[in-house]
């Protein structure tokens, strides 16, 4: 199906990867995921929901409507604080070293520096006389 006239590795792998990508792109859907950076590690799509009820209370300038939202926010906060503390806690009981890593990395935004990989051409043949 990929066979060419000539036998260049590197338009093959080109073609190949490219019939690849044309396949996810036709098969996968894809969705758009927004991540800010003053996200918090507790908050969900409920605490967002709840927000903007508040602020949309505010500015009607119904004060009833805007104390019962800001109470409710604050109490849906403090309910998913608790639940992160309590996963926390689990976590570091159980010993999980991946996870306090991630945590510590996610933090501290450590961001590993990416790995070039050589474009040398004679490293197969290279590996081969190794081997």
């Amino acid at each position: 199906m990929f066979k060419t006239n000539n036998n260049n590795l590197d338009d093959y792998a080109d073609a190949v990867t490219s019939y690849i990508s044309f396949c996810e792109e036709t098969c996968i859907p894809t969705r758009a995921v927004y991540k800010f950076n003053n996200c918090k590690l507790w908050s969900s799509a409920e605490l967002g929901k709840l927000r903007t009820n508040k602020e949309e209370a505010y500015r009607s300038g119904d004060r009833d409507a805007y104390k019962t939202s800001k109470y409710a926010l604050n109490k849906a906060v403090k309910t998913a604080k608790r639940r992160y503390k309590v996963k926390l806690e689990q976590r570091f009981s159980t010993n999980d070293c991946s996870f306090i890593w991630r945590g510590l990395q996610t933090i501290t935004n450590y961001k590993p520096k990416p790995v070039n990989a050589t474009a040398d051409p004679l490293l197969p043949n290279q590996i081969n006389t190794f081997y």
